[in-house]
C-alpha cells in the first residue's frame, strides 16, 4: 500500500511522522512517497522519518520526489498538507485585507480567498494524476473550498480535515471545568464556522444552558490560537459553543485594531521562528532516536490524518468530524454543501450524521459563509475575476464593493505568479 504525502518538506511533517508511528503496526509495509518542491527540506524530513522509524522498528519504506506524477503513481491515499507560495504568500493574505480595514486571516475572508485561489489549481492537478480509486485526505487550506472544488470538478474522492475542533473542545473543557478526555461535542457548520449545542460527558447529554449560566468570563489568556474571554462572552450571549474563529465575525473591528497595533502578521512571526525550528530538526535528524520540535503541529495534526487513513484502509467504522458533502445532515444548508460535521467513517467514506438545523442566531451568518465559499470555489477553478469579486462581496467581513475591488486587485497582482488561471 502506498501513501503519497504532498508537502512533505513542511514544518508540520514531524507531527505527521509521529502520527505514522502511532499507527505503524496497522500500516506495516507501506510505501511513503514524500513529495515537495523544496528538495532540501524534503531530504531533511526524509532523513528524520527514516531515523525515527528505525528507532522504533517501524516497517515503512520512504521514497522522495520533486516530480508530482511519480509520487502519485499507485498511491491509494494522498495526504495533502502544503501552502502554495509559502509564508511569504501568507503574509500577503494577512496584510492586504488589513490595509483596507478587513481582518487578514489565512483561511477566512479575503485572505482565505486568495489562498483558495492558489490551493485549488494544485489540488485539481493532483486529482488529475491520482489513481481513479484513490482517496485524497486533505489538510491544505481553506479545506472547505478545496474539498468543494475537487468534489464538483473531478471524480476523485476527497475528505477535508481540520483539527480545530480538537483545540476548541480542549478550550471549552477548561472553561466549563469538564474532563476533556470524556467529552464528545457535536461541532456542526462549516470549516472555521462551527457551533455546538450538544455536549456529552461519558455519553450523557449535559445541560449546556446551565453550564453557560454559571460560566465566568476569564479576564485574559488570549493566544494566536485561542481567545477564551471572547469565546466565553459569545457563548453566554448565544446560548451555545462557538468556534474560535467566530471572534473574527463578532469582534471584527476590534480584531482589526489589534492586528494593526501588533505591527507584524502571524506569517512574519512564524517566519522569524522557522530558522531555529529547522535548525533543531536538522540536528535531531542525524540522531539514532530523533525527538524533533513539536512547535509546528505537535502530534495531533498528524495523528488525526493518519487515523482517518487507517479508518478508510481497515474499515474501522469510526465517528469523526470531517468536511464532506452535507447530504441533508444539516437541514439549513444545501445537500451538496461541504460541511464540517460528525460523520461515520468506514472504508466507503464518510456518512454525515443527521444534526438538524443550525442554531438560529448564527444560521444566516453560516449560510452567507457557505454562499461565499461556493463562489470562491468557482472563481478559483475558472479564474473569473467577476466571480472573484462576487465572492469577496458575499463574505461577511467585507461590507463595501469598493473595498472588495481594492483587495481583489491588490491580491491578484501580488500573487500573480501563483494564479495562472486568472491570466
Amino acid at each position: 500500500m502506498k501513501i503519497a504525502i504532498i508537502g512533505a518538506g513542511s514544518g508540520y511533517m514531524p507531527g505527521v511522522i509521529r502520527g505514522l508511528l502511532h499507527r505503524a503496526d496497522d500500516l506495516a509495509g507501506a510505501e511513503l512517497a514524500f513529495y515537495d518542491l523544496d528538495a532540501g527540506n524534503l531530504a531533511l524530513m526524509a532523513r528524520l522519518a527514516t531515523n525515527m522509524f528505525a528507532a522504533r522498528d517501524a516497517s515503512f519504506t520512504v521514497t522522495t520526489h520533486t516530480d508530482l506524477k511519480p509520487a502519485l503513481d499507485g498511491a491509494a491515499y494522498i495526504f495533502t498538507t502544503f501552502r502554495p507560495g509559502g509564508m511569504a504568500a501568507r503574509h500577503l493574505d494577512e496584510a492586504i485585507p488589513l490595509k483596507h480595514g478587513v481582518v487578514g486571516q489565512e483561511t477566512a475572508g479575503p485572505g482565505g480567498f486568495m489562498m483558495a485561489c492558489r490551493s485549488v489549481p494544485v489540488l485539481l492537478e493532483i486529482a488529475a494524476h491520482a489513481e481513479p480509486d484513490a482517496w485524497i485526505v486533505n489538510y491544505t487550506n481553506p479545506t472547505n473550498i478545496v474539498t468543494d472544488a475537487v468534489t464538483r470538478n473531478t471524480g476523485i474522492r476527497i475528505i477535508g480535515l481540520c483539527d480545530q475542533f480538537v483545540g476548541d473542545t480542549e478550550m471549552w473543557a477548561g472553561l466549563l471545568g469538564l474532563p476533556y478526555a470524556r467529552l464528545e461535542v457535536d461541532w456542526i457548520g462549516l470549516n472555521h464556522a462551527t457551533w455546538a449545542e450538544r455536549v456529552r460527558l461519558d455519553g450523557k447529554q449535559l445541560d449546556l444552558q446551565a453550564l453557560l449560566a454559571d460560566l465566568e468570563i476569564p479576564g485574559s489568556g488570549a493566544t494566536p490560537w485561542r481567545d477564551p474571554s471572547r469565546m466565553a462572552e459569545l457563548a453566554k450571549a448565544l446560548g451555545f459553543l462557538p468556534n474560535s474563529y467566530s471572534k473574527y465575525y463578532f469582534f471584527h473591528d476590534q480584531v482589526v485594531d489589534e492586528l494593526r497595533a501588533k505591527g507584524t502578521t502571524r506569517a512574519e512571526d512564524i517566519q522569524a521562528m522557522l530558522p531555529g525550528f529547522f535548525a533543531q530538526i536538522t540536528e535531531e535528524s542525524t540522531k539514532p532516536d530523533p525527538d524533533p520540535s513539536r512547535e509546528r503541529g505537535g502530534g495531533e495534526h498528524g495523528e488525526f490524518a493518519i487515523d482517518v487513513i487507517c479508518t478508510l484502509h481497515l474499515n474501522e467504522s469510526r465517528r469523526v468530524i470531517v468536511n464532506t458533502a452535507n447530504n441533508g445532515a444539516i437541514s439549513s444548508l444545501p445537500p451538496e454543501a461541504i460541511v464540517e460535521v460528525p460523520s461515520l467513517l468506514t472504508a466507503a467514506g464518510p456518512v454525515p450524521l443527521a444534526q438538524g438545523p443550525l442554531p438560529r442566531a448564527v444560521r444566516g451568518l453560516t449560510q452567507s459563509i457557505h454562499e461565499y465559499e461556493r463562489l470562491a470555489s468557482d472563481a478559483a477553478v475558472t479564474g473569473s475575476r467577476h466571480l472573484a469579486l462576487q465572492a469577496l462581496m458575499a463574505h461577511p467581513f467585507v461590507t463595501s464593493k469598493h473595498t472588495a475591488e481594492k483587495i481583489l486587485d491588490e491580491g491578484l497582482a501580488a500573487h500573480r505568479a501563483h494564479l495562472p488561471q486568472f491570466g
